[in-house]
């Protein structure tokens, strides 16, 4: 009996630990989103207006972006979180994050916004390949990004080269 509470709370505190992390996870991935917006310089045209950043997916990021946005600003835009359940919903926006759940939808938002300039972050193994400019990754418990500057240049935006020196850059 001893021995089973001890698991069990062995067990408890790993799924806590777990929950933590990943919470923490969310958090630090809404702050590069945030940065990535300072970090990238969109058309004229796009600098009118809300900053509009749009989550495609259930994910706790779009509540962290919320906090952010609520009190910061991106040059002398307001910015505005707008969550999507499905790609169809979908409108315009300076950057769509793709949750996890959402990975296998990235080809299809490719063609919905191919004449937009909008900068897609994504969240998924391979999504790099798929269509999006920025990559989530994790390197052991470090979380990291993939970044393809060919790609977010395609949009018409122009990367920091400070950006392109913290991401993994691909082709």
């Amino acid at each position: 009996m001893k021995k089973n509470r001890t698991i069990t709370a062995m067990l408890l505190l790993f799924f806590v630990g777990s929950l933590t992390m990943s919470a923490q996870n969310e958090k630090f991935k809404a702050l590069f989103v945030y940065n990535f917006i300072k970090n990238i310089e969109w058309p004229e045209n796009y600098k009118q207006g809300d900053m509009v950043i749009g989550v495609l997916g259930n994910s706790s990021v779009a509540k962290e972006l919320e906090t952010i946005t609520a009190t910061q600003k991106a040059g002398n835009q307001s910015m505005k979180v707008k969550v999507f359940s499905s790609v169809e919903e979908i409108t315009n926006c300076h950057l769509i994050y793709v949750s996890p759940s959402k990975g296998s939808s990235i080809a299809q938002l490719v063609s919905k916004i191919s004449g937009n300039s909008t900068l897609i972050v994504s969240d998924s193994k391979g999504a790099i390949q798929q269509g999006s400019a920025i990559n989530f990754m994790l390197d052991g418990d470090k979380l990291k990004f993939e970044i393809n500057k060919t790609r977010i240049e395609q949009k018409g935006l122009k990367v920091s080269a400070s950006l392109l020196n913290l991401g993994i850059q691909t082709n």
